[in-house]
């Protein structure tokens, strides 16, 4: 492949992975570049009032535990409900774990006070249960695979979360949005350009063939 034209692609490609990152991060945790590795930014966002007494947003560095199919994952997202079955699950439909690593069941319909260490109570003062709040030493280890998951590696050393547990809240996305509109157009801009930096000498290549053709 022609020097040039190799160049131009692996720049292209690259500013591929930094569209799709923007388009994740305005969704989502943000999530920045060093070189050609990704990582994610686990820096809290401002806690939006919601009103939903079940909602609940970690003021402070932590994870909710929730139970999956594949085992016990880890989430940011405090919008919760109770299923069919009174069972308290995040909005995706996971069940929320207790400290103890079951499942949290709830009446519908009836009212509760979520405490800063997660406790669950009714308004008679009865302890229900307690949600099962993490954090890592090391948050390098802990892989995020969709949905507001995040599953530790075997590596990832589990703490205590310092985290308060605020009722009724919601924690925004951490992510600029309009910085992330500008970064997306930029980005747009240089792929546009490398694209037809690829154009550019292609049609140099067949100018040339023609010419020696001759």
């Amino acid at each position: 492949m022609d020097k040039g034209i190799f160049v131009a692609a692996s720049a292209g490609v690259a500013q591929e992975r930094v569209m799709d990152i923007i388009s994740n991060n305005q969704g989502n945790d943000s999530i920045y570049m060093i070189g050609s590795q990704s990582f994610t930014d686990f820096s809290a966002g401002s806690l939006k009032k919601t009103d939903n007494q079940l909602d609940v947003a970690l003021d402070g560095s932590g994870f909710i535990a929730v139970e999956t199919q594949d085992g016990e994952r880890f989430s940011r997202g405090g919008s919760l409900k109770l299923d069919g079955e009174g069972t308290l699950v995040t909005n995706e439909g996971f069940p929320v774990m207790d400290k103890n690593g079951g499942n949290i069941t709830l009446v519908d319909k009836k009212d509760y006070t979520i405490r800063v260490d997660g406790t669950i109570s009714t308004t008679d003062g009865l302890d229900v249960a307690q949600i099962k709040v993490v954090d890592f030493s090391d948050k390098s280890g802990l892989e995020k695979i969709g949905a507001g998951l995040y599953k530790a590696n075997d590596t990832s050393v589990m703490t205590d979360s310092p985290a308060l547990v605020s009722q009724g809240f919601v924690e925004a996305s951490n992510v600029n949005p309009m910085g992330e509109v500008t970064r997306m157009m930029n980005a747009m801009r240089a792929y546009e350009a490398f694209q037809k930096s690829v154009q550019t000498h292609d049609q140099m290549n067949q100018r040339l063939i023609s010419d020696v053709a001759r």
